[in-house]
Formats: structure tokens, sequence, C-alpha cells
């Protein structure tokens, strides 16, 4: 199997990516071993806003390289027959100076969602990216992912503090309900109130660790 990846010899692109660190739509792989693993992530993006996987570069954002083809053809077959259903992908490749090449695969926002991916046990799951993590999703969040109805909510359904959160996470990668209540001079009842209905209608999605209760764009 012949694949046809965009080179990029520009690697001002690249150094961005590498100093985000991996998060909810960027993950880093030294290499893929497991194809059914990387298919969850595949699929957790495709669940979500969409995001890209840098394979030849380690957690810590160092550059080792990859064997392109090889990686490649392990991507291409995860997310054709580990996904159901199938995800397409995207594939680029950064040379570097010192002749390492980083492959790039890109994830888009899916309209065919939800997508799953097999677990452990070789059942069929649903995975979404919550931070840096891929992990199977709530019932409530299948719910919402299988729901044609809020799948294809529209934005001109809400309000403008409503609208201004969900252009706030157009640039942003998450918001918290006391910082909703700074940024429009409201209650942290109503902001939580807002940030709930937003996640019902399946447009964030809810995270909690470290940094507390906050949302982010699916």
């Amino acid at each position: 199997m012949r694949f046809n990846p965009v080179i990029k010899y520009k690697l001002e692109e690249l150094n961005f990516l590498l100093s985000k660190g991996e998060g909810a739509q960027l993950d880093f792989k030294q290499g893929i071993t497991s194809q059914k693993k990387i298919a969850r992530t595949i699929a957790a993006f495709a669940n979500n806003r969409g995001g890209k996987l840098l394979i030849g570069v380690r957690d810590n954002g160092q550059l080792i390289g990859c064997d392109v083809e090889e990686e490649m053809f392990m991507v291409y077959e995860a997310a054709e027959h580990f996904c159901e259903p199938p995800i397409d992908i995207y594939f680029s490749v950064y040379e570097t100076e010192e002749g390492l090449s980083v492959l790039e695969v890109e994830i888009k926002n899916s309209l065919r969602k939800p997508h799953f991916a097999l677990d452990d046990q070789d059942d069929w799951q649903l995975y979404i990216r919550s931070n840096d993590k891929t992990m199977v999703a709530t019932k409530n969040m299948q719910k919402i992912l299988g729901s044609e109805d809020k799948r294809n909510s529209s934005s001109e359904k809400f309000d403008s503090k409503e609208q201004y959160v969900l252009d706030y996470l157009k640039q942003y990668e998450f918001i918290t309900p006391k910082l909703l209540t700074q940024k429009l001079n409201i209650s942290l009842q109503r902001a939580n109130i807002m940030l709930v209905k937003l996640t019902q209608s399946g447009l964030l999605i809810y995270h909690k660790d470290g940094r507390g209760d906050h949302y982010s764009l699916r």
C-alpha cells in the first residue's frame, strides 16, 4: 500500500504544535505499536472537535523521528478496520534539518459520529478526549453523541451570553464556571446553569480533574 503525504519543510508549524504540548486535540507518539489502541485515540478525536497525532515525538516534545511508511500503514489500518464507522485521516510529514521525519495525522471533527473502537475485551466502546487523555465516554455523553437532534443544534438557539461561551471556547481550551462569572458579571449559579445547558445540547464536554470543574468544546 502506497501513501502520498504532504511533505512540509517549514518547521514553524511543527514547533508551534510542540510548544502547545499534548491536550484535547493533540497527542504525541514515539511510534504505533498497537492498531487497536491508537484506534481509540483516533475515534476520540473524531467524536470531539478533531485532533492531530504527531508520531516520532516523545511525551516531552523531543523529536526522535519515525519510519513514515510503517506508521502510516499502522494508522490507516487502525482508522479503517478498528474504528466503527471507519474514519478519514490525512497525512503530512515534517522533514527536519537533522534528517528526522515526523508524521502528522489529522483527524477532523466527524459528521458521522459517534465512532466506536475496540477495548481490551474486544467490545465496541465510545471514546472521547478529556484534556490529554483518551477515555470511554459516560452514558450521558453517549446519549449526547448519539442524538441526531442534539448533534445538529444551532448556536442561533442560544442567547448572547451563551453565544459568548461558544465564541470564547473557539479561542481557549476550556472555561470554568468561576471564570464565566467574571467574564459576564453573572452569578455562579447562572454560570453553572448556562454551562450545563450547553453540555446537554451536545456542544460542550464536562471535565473534572486537578483544575476542578471545567468545560471545553466538543
